[in-house]
């Protein structure tokens, strides 16, 4: 990913985000890939790329990769407070910009 940054969500961004997280951790085949990914407890996220507020693509990425294609601090810090089977780690990147969440699963 070239020339993506890291923000904060603005108040207006976080409906958009709210959403494109509550369609990810719906995505049955997604998150059993994540399952499966971590089932050795190495640490995977998922990458949700958004054009014009859009859910393009998804993916699952080893916690190395990510960390190597978004090296910013929020992201270090995500993976660091994060468990394998535990949670979702999400990377949403959208209008050249990225912001990651974490997000319990039940």
């Amino acid at each position: 990913m070239e020339n993506v940054v890291y923000q904060e969500m603005t108040p207006e961004e976080r409906m958009l985000d709210w959403r494109i997280t509550r369609q990810v951790m719906a995505d049955a085949v997604l998150m059993n890939t994540l399952h499966v990914s971590q089932a050795l407890g190495e640490k995977h996220a998922v990458i949700a790329l958004v054009e014009n507020g859009e859910l393009k693509e998804t993916y699952v990425s080893p916690e190395q990769a990510v960390k190597k294609n978004f090296p910013f601090n929020p992201v270090r810090q995500a993976f660091d407070s994060s468990q394998a089977q535990h949670g979702v780690c999400l990377l949403i990147v959208r209008d050249g910009k990225a912001v990651i969440s974490l997000n319990s699963v039940r």
